[in-house]
């Protein structure tokens, strides 16, 4: 029960904290094969409240990172490669080390797909 509660704060204190008091490191900007969106990959600080995590958002291509937590994942103690398919999907694969708090199987219509590896 405790380690329950004390995965929600960590999540609440990750997704809910205000842009006012958190900041978006960008990390790294993939452009879709098509060239008209990009996957950013960031970590979101909020002090003391969160430690390190990583993060990805699935934007326009000329859209600018918001001030919010990740749309398409968050992790955090693990390690995510990501990478655009072929087909205009994303790969993504998560660190088996990671703790996972979002996983969306899909944002703004496009596609993702997560698979596992040993750190």
């Amino acid at each position: 029960m405790h380690l329950r509660f004390s995965a929600f704060v960590l999540l609440f204190g990750i997704m809910a904290c205000s842009g006012a008091d958190c900041i978006n490191e960008v990390r790294e900007e993939l452009v879709s094969p098509d060239g008209t969106k990009k996957v950013v990959v960031f970590t979101r600080n909020c002090g003391a409240t969160t430690g390190p995590n990583t993060q990805a958002s699935i934007l326009d291509k000329t859209e600018r990172l918001p001030d919010e937590a990740g749309t398409a994942f968050i992790i955090d103690k693990g390690g995510a490669k990501v990478f655009w398919k072929k087909d205009g999907g994303i790969l993504v694969i998560l660190d088996s080390t990671a703790r996972v708090f979002k996983k969306e199987p899909s944002v703004r219509g496009v596609a993702i797909e997560y698979r596992e590896e040993k750190g």
